[in-house]
């Protein structure tokens, strides 16, 4: 349909008219494809990650506890007399109907410090169908048959048709099972009919105590209700909502700025229907019509790809959220909701440059000038007052008070939108003594600084997610409560395993020497280590035992009162080699310090005394230690030592890798400290961390990449005239491709430095009482965000750019 065709059934007003233009802006927009391709294919991306990552984010929850299964209530009963068992088990059942046994036997495992669990535990059980799974081959059955998961059979060096002994009993491996609940739970399972287990679980359905009578049972507690995973996937919804309106609205300022090209190439038509009668609503529909069909194909699009993208990622996100997910949970009404929000997105992307060009005069419109644009110094102001709103929330709420936080990064999003335009100002002023092309590059930015601050806003938010990320991350790695040791640390100890964990055999100068030894060897494999070894104090009043036939002494006990119990500390002493990795200083240790912790309250030693409660009551001096779980925390002086008439003995070693330890590196420890009857404990549970790490990195950077090709395309085909214009003034290739690397790598270094500038001044704010965190964060991943991404942008714009304008000969005939 033509334009005099489109105005003439426009002119006449109603249903028809509206059907008229819309069907004319579906021809123009399949006639301009190539204009609005850009604009189409980044709001694809942007709807394929938020189908596909919002598909991810409801998966998180775990729709099942790990433990418990459908069941509401677990029960524990002693194992060691069967006839009590069956009759416990009678009486259960009958006042309570089905429940599910697992049984629970724990075996000494060599070379691990960790004992290995047999599982006796029936597939299909009324309440623990959902803990149980065989991944590859089948469920064993009789006395010589077992299943392991994957990594027992990596602990133990097993494989599928092999044997395990644990127990005393070869056990063929016909089997790798699994806890689909809890992807690291680890355990040997065996046919219940096969053992006697020392304690079994017992499942039940009722939410309630029923351990009580002449059962025997103690109960586990009912456990929350809360798993049930219905709030969880509600709130998973919300967030991802949330994260995709703000990604889509960020991309439709970019989405607006090619819009804008479109209305000034178009405006010539527009002011056609304009002459011969048509409404400003109507030149509107117009425009709006061309962004509702560009945000329908692309959300259609991205639905699609997000969906197809989706088995893909499932399988490698279930190590991560540490549980399986099924293919087919996949939450319709939000990607509805993300079909829809996108095309309502792009289509008031659209709506701004229709307003505009339905402003514009007939006579100015017939001439395709656009009109001057106003030129104002308020978003400054306004930037910097957001952000200091929203820094100053950001430190108000710390990690403690979500919804301030939630605010603040909003205010320091918006904060950064607006600080977009005079930043770009700004580094167009810092070029006027540059080359040529540079000069010109920078300029052009200023001149079209309503979409290039668009971009930057978009790419600023893109790098400032992927950096707040990475430092979230390492911040989740770095606690007590989530680490227990550096990925460069390893433990290993002396002491026993299993109920002998707590006892150190007695062993002579030259056992010590044999064992030392083997750690020289562990170490040896590892990059320019650090070895620092570990012994306890030990009272010489405490009596004797036995740890498998042989004499073994318990260390002497440190604890922390807490009411009528006596909570133990790991208490080591302190040599100087433990002091400087603690960073203490040996030599300002005051003489009458009897012990250094980082623990909180006051601990005692307990002393034997006719009440039975007599305490020792230490002078302590608080020191900081790094915040992993299974490091020292606590160690007694030599003085204190001293003083108590205690002696020390070796209890393990503590290496420090110059770099991350490998799983070769590990597997080699194990190995040898098996032979020697020592046990390895390296760090555990930080896969995911690493994941989020790259993932975060990765994606940011890609989509900053992305919004920075649509927006150099743009700025570049704006300026095709004056291109032509410099080719046929003899401007080389050199000078065509340093415009568009200088274009690119200008945009990219504004994204940097307000993205991760703001990122950081707002973690700032947030973590201002811990600090550390920020240096234990890699390196390579702020190199790789402020250094690599303005630098693959130069270089990409420099090996895209250089070709010359085809119609160039066309033009200078003219």
């Amino acid at each position: 349909m033509s334009v005099m065709a489109a105005a003439r059934s426009a002119t006449g007003g109603g249903v028809p008219a509206r059907r008229a233009l819309v069907r004319w802006s579906w021809r123009l927009l399949r006639r301009e494809w190539r204009s609005q391709v850009l604009v189409t294919v980044l709001l694809m991306v942007a709807v394929m990650a938020a189908v596909c990552g919002g598909t991810a984010v409801y998966n998180v929850p775990q729709t099942t506890d790990s433990q418990l299964g459908s069941a509401g209530t677990m029960l524990s009963l002693d194992g060691e007399d069967p006839q009590a068992v069956a009759a416990d088990l009678a009486i259960l059942r009958h006042a309570v109907g089905a429940v599910d046994v697992v049984g629970h036997d724990y075996v000494k495992a060599p070379g691990s410090a960790t004992p290995v669990e047999y599982r006796s535990q029936r597939m299909h059980g009324a309440f623990t169908g959902s803990l149980l799974a065989i991944r590859r081959g089948r469920y064993p059955s009789g006395t010589a048959e077992a299943a392991v998961t994957d990594g027992t059979a990596r602990l133990l060096g097993l494989r599928l048709g092999g044997t395990i002994t644990l127990d005393g009993h070869a056990r063929a491996i016909v089997g790798i099972a699994e806890n689909p609940s809890d992807l690291s739970d680890e355990f040997v399972l065996v046919d219940p009919s096969s053992v006697r287990p020392r304690t079994l679980s017992v499942l039940v359905g009722q939410k309630r105590d029923v351990g009580a009578g002449s059962l025997h049972l103690r109960t586990a507690g009912p456990m929350a209700e809360g798993v049930g995973s219905d709030n969880g996937k509600l709130m998973a919804t919300t967030l991802v909502l949330a994260g995709a309106m703000i990604l889509l609205l960020l991309i439709a300022f970019v989405a607006a700025a090619a819009f804008a090209v479109l209305a000034h190439r178009r405006l010539r038509q527009l002011g056609m229907l304009a002459a011969i009668g048509a409404t400003g609503r109507q030149v509107r529909l117009v425009m709006t019509a061309t962004g509702f069909l560009v945000g329908a194909v692309a959300a259609f699009l991205g639905t699609i790809e997000g969906l197809a993208l989706w088995p893909f990622v499932a399988p490698r996100l279930e190590n991560t959220v540490n549980h399986r997910i099924a293919l087919s949970d996949i939450p319709w009404p939000l990607v509805v909701a993300l079909g829809a929000l996108a095309v309502a997105m792009s289509t008031g992307a659209a709506w701004r440059p229709a307003r505009v060009a339905s402003r514009v005069p007939v006579t100015a419109a017939l001439s395709g000038r656009p009109p001057v644009p106003r030129r104002g110094h308020r978003p400054a102001l306004l930037a910097a007052g957001l952000f200091a709103a929203g820094i100053g929330l950001l430190a108000w709420g710390q990690k403690t008070h979500p919804w301030p936080v939630a605010a603040g990064a909003a205010a320091t999003a918006l904060a950064i939108l607006f600080a977009g335009p005079p930043a770009i100002r700004v580094l167009a002023a810092a070029g006027r003594r540059a080359p040529v092309a540079v000069r010109l590059a920078l300029r052009d930015l200023a001149r079209h600084q309503a979409r290039s601050g668009a971009a930057v806003a978009a790419i600023s938010l893109a790098l400032g997610i992927a950096a707040a990320l990475v430092v979230l991350a390492t911040d989740a790695q770095g606690t007590a409560e989530t680490g227990n040791l550096g990925d460069r640390q390893m433990v290993i100890k002396a002491t026993g395993s299993g109920p002998a964990a707590n006892l150190l055999p007695v062993r002579t100068a030259a056992e010590v020497n044999a064992l030392t030894a083997q750690v020289d060897r562990v170490a040896s494999a590892l990059d320019h280590p650090v070895t620092v070894p570990l012994d306890v104090p030990m009272d010489p009043d405490l009596p004797p035992q036995t740890d498998d036939g042989r004499p073994a002494r318990m260390p002497a006990i440190f604890c922390l009162p807490r009411g009528t119990e006596c909570g133990d500390i790991p208490l080591y002493v302190a040599s100087p080699a433990l002091l400087r990795f603690l960073g203490v200083d040996p030599a300002a240790v005051a003489p009458a310090t009897d012990v250094l912790t980082a623990r909180s309250g006051r601990p005692v030693f307990p002393v034997r005394s006719k009440t039975g409660r007599a305490t020792d009551v230490p002078v302590i001096t608080r020191i900081h230690t790094p915040a992993y779980t299974s490091l020292p925390t606590s160690v007694i002086t030599a003085s204190g030592l001293a003083r108590r008439h205690w002696t020390r003995a070796r209890a393990g070693w503590l290496i420090q890798s110059g770099s991350p330890l490998t799983g070769e590196q590990i597997a080699g420890a194990r190995k040898i400290a098996a032979a020697a009857g020592l046990t390895i404990e390296t760090r555990t549970g930080h896969a995911a961390v690493q994941n989020v790490r790259i993932g975060a990195t990765g994606v940011g950077v890609l989509l900053a990449l992305g919004i920075l090709a649509m927006t150099v395309g743009l700025i570049r085909s704006e300026a095709a005239a004056d291109l032509r214009t410099l080719t046929a003034a003899g401007a080389t290739r050199g000078i065509r491709r340093a415009l568009t690397a200088t274009t690119a790598g200008a945009l990219a270094l504004l994204g940097v430095v307000l993205g991760v500038a703001g990122a950081c001044l707002g973690l700032l704010a947030v973590y201002r009482h811990d600090l550390a965190v920020f240096g234990q964060v890699p390196i390579g991943y702020p190199v790789g965000i402020v250094a690599g991404t303005p630098l693959v942008a130069a270089v990409a714009g420099w090996l895209l750019a250089g070709r010359e304008p085809p119609s160039i000969a066309r033009r200078m005939g003219e």
